[in-house]
């Protein structure tokens, strides 16, 4: 199907042939833009945005104390919807393998770990093992997806000193060697597992609890819960990349394509969530008993119909104009409609704690929804400070993109380096020990080199480059195990010491201690009935006393405490591995972007003339470098 490009809207192309990347985008430029807007000093608009903030957070401020208590729980639980919705879309597209991820990749983390730490400030009202993963998630992933970029940073900033510095002790050594890009794409990719599951047992544990304060007792609402936590994670994530898009001027990072996939996007989650919402309401008239029905009034034209209008006219049914393709292609269209969709959705959660049956008002719910959307400032206020620190875009994803995309953006050849003579195959004398380092057009080229130059007595080999090379850590039979080893054990600690202390806890609580632990676990689980009346207050939780040890509440706390352990471990391995990667010799820092193979003796006799003849007889587009340097000893470690 032949459909109408983004801009110049005269030309046609299909849908998915049109670009998720600028065809300008090089390598150099990718680092140059980006690493610019962090670096370059903040702006008057920068300063007028920081200052704005704080009316929203004055209002939030002063309104706390004029909310209604109900309320609390409901504004953590939108909160906590949109940190899981975002982190469950960076999630999914990053283990999908998806292209476009790179553009909204960092909003998405970023929304997610600064959702997730708003929602602390509120009376939570899941248990605080899931909101603890999910935050502890959020920051592994947004942490480690990072790595690369500081380095970039850290290299950029030469001549600022305490920028320089800041970014040398934040990179952790990374120098880009094809272990540590090894060890980076499996961390990012469990890092993003963990992620999800940290967001699917937290949004399940918000299920259990509106079943438990109110009679939604359906098993579609955890679907409904996930759907809405994507839908306004997506709504969210598009507001944000089309003001930064706007404001930064990234237009080749984040592209027309990118506004048209957040649409239908938008677009079918926004449908789902309508089936879900629409088939409750069907499920009441046709079967519903007395009560179910009496609930369905109160929500249509009741004390509850307020919050349930606003989450049908703001957060569901707007997204319907995304059926047509211009508003879905519109910048303007899809920030606004994404920022109401993620502020509508914040109904539901009123809905599931159902306020309207404690006598709320409209001014109090109106009020409350004023206090939230103040909330938001201190939202705006963390992303313009974290944004100032670093860059809004992946460096690393983006130029991997623009490396598969773009026929020119390749790194080109510097004109000199540090203590070298440059020029094709100059070997310049060197001291002792010896070393070469070759530069190659692309991870291929240097893959190949790798190769012809192994054997049994061949040199020590590394190889170091601006986005991950797994072909070359192949060649070079670079291997990593243990970060999939120490994860699986952070899981399994943090799974068994979750249910050691629950234990722990209700020996201490129960009547008989031990014995009466001994008694519920040799029973059958079941409803709380038929538990006995004696325990009914041990469990001083907003919990029933009988069901610490139920599936429900064991499992889905013990999921988020193995997930938090398995981020631990994680990156506790990833730190190591990180450390391991640059203990050989670097290239120097002027090659930073490049790639750059290092050629170092390893016990037999180490002749530079003979390798660059070796890699020279190699054909030019499988393996002849583009240029040859030697390693003088001492080279500056970064």
């Amino acid at each position: 199907m032949i459909e109408r490009a983004f801009p110049p809207a005269a030309e046609t192309v299909p849908l998915y042939g049109a670009p998720v990347i600028g065809p300008d985008e090089t390598v150099a430029s990718i680092a140059a833009a980006l690493a610019g807007s962090v670096l370059a000093p903040p702006g008057r608009l920068w300063r007028l945005a920081v200052a704005g903030t704080f009316v929203p957070i004055l209002v939030w401020a002063g309104l706390r104390s004029t909310v209604p208590a109900a309320f609390g729980p409901a504004a953590a639980a939108w909160w906590i919807g949109l940190a899981a919705g975002c982190l469950l879309i960076s999630g999914l597209l990053l283990l999908a393998g998806v292209a476009w991820r790179c553009g909204i990749g960092r909003l998405a983390q970023t929304a997610a770990l600064l959702c997730a730490g708003l929602a602390a400030l509120y009376p939570v009202p899941v248990h605080p093992v899931s909101l603890g993963a999910l935050l502890l998630a959020s920051l592994g992933l947004w942490t480690a997806a990072l790595l690369p970029d500081l380095a970039v940073l850290r290299d950029a900033a030469g001549p600022d000193r305490r920028r320089a510095r800041l970014y040398r002790m934040l990179s952790a050594g990374w120098c880009g060697s094809a272990l540590q890009w090894l060890a980076w794409e499996r961390a990012c990719r469990g890092f993003g597992l963990l992620g999800i599951l940290a967001a699917v047992a937290v949004l399940i544990d918000l299920a259990l609890a509106a079943a438990l304060r109110t009679d939604r007792h359906d098993t579609l609402l955890p679907v409904a819960l996930l759907v809405e936590a994507v839908l306004s994670g997506a709504g969210l994530i598009a507001a944000l990349a089309m003001t930064l898009r706007r404001g930064r001027g990234l237009d080749g990072l984040i592209t027309g394509r990118h506004l048209d996939i957040l649409g239908r996007l938008l677009l079918a989650f926004g449908l789902a969530a309508l089936y879900c919402h629409v088939t409750e309401i069907v499920t009441a008239l046709l079967y519903g008993d007395a009560a179910e029905r009496a609930r369905l009034t109160r929500r249509l034209l009741g004390d509850e119909a307020p919050a349930f209008w606003i989450l049908m006219l703001a957060g569901l049914l707007p997204t319907q104009l995304f059926w047509i393709p211009a508003i879905r292609r519109s910048a303007l269209a899809l920030g606004l409609i994404g920022a109401l969709v993620a502020i509508g959705l914040g109904a539901d959660h009123v809905l599931a704690t159902r306020i309207g049956a404690t006598g709320a008002a409209l001014a109090d719910l109106l009020t409350a929804g004023i206090a939230t959307v103040g909330s938001a400032g201190l939202f705006v206020l963390g992303l313009l400070l974290l944004f100032r620190l670093v860059p809004p875009v992946g460096i690393a994803e983006t130029r991997q993109l623009a490396l598969a995309q773009n026929a020119d953006a390749a790194p080109r050849v510097p004109e000199t380096a540090p203590d070298a003579r440059p020029g094709p195959f100059a070997v310049q004398p060197l001291g002792q020990p010896p070393g070469l380092i070759a530069i190659f057009a692309s991870e291929a080229g240097l893959a190949e080199a790798a190769r012809g130059l192994s054997g049994p007595r061949a040199p020590r080999l590394d190889a170091f480059g601006p986005v991950p090379m797994p072909e070359a850590a192949g060649a070079l039979h670079r291997g990593e195990r243990s970060l999939n080893r120490l994860a699986l054990f952070g899981a399994f600690l943090g799974f068994a010491a979750f249910l050691a202390i629950r234990i722990a806890g209700l020996a201490g609580d129960m009547p008989d201690g031990p014995a009466s632990v001994a008694a519920l676990l040799a029973r059958p689980l079941s409803w709380p009935d038929s538990w006995p009346s004696s325990w009914s207050t041990a469990w001083p939780t907003p919990w029933p006393a009988a069901w610490p040890l139920s599936w429900a509440m064991a499992a889905v706390p013990a999921l988020s405490a193995a997930a938090a352990g398995g981020v631990l471990g994680l990156a506790v391995a990833l730190l190591s591995v990180v450390r391991a990667g640059r203990a050989g010799r670097l290239p120097p820092a002027a090659l930073a972007g490049h790639f750059v193979l290092t050629i170092e003796p390893s016990g037999a006799p180490f002749i530079p003339a003979a390798l660059a003849r070796r890699l020279n007889a190699l054909p030019t587009d499988a393996g002849r470098p583009l240029a040859l340097y030697g390693l003088a000893a001492g080279e500056p470690q970064r």
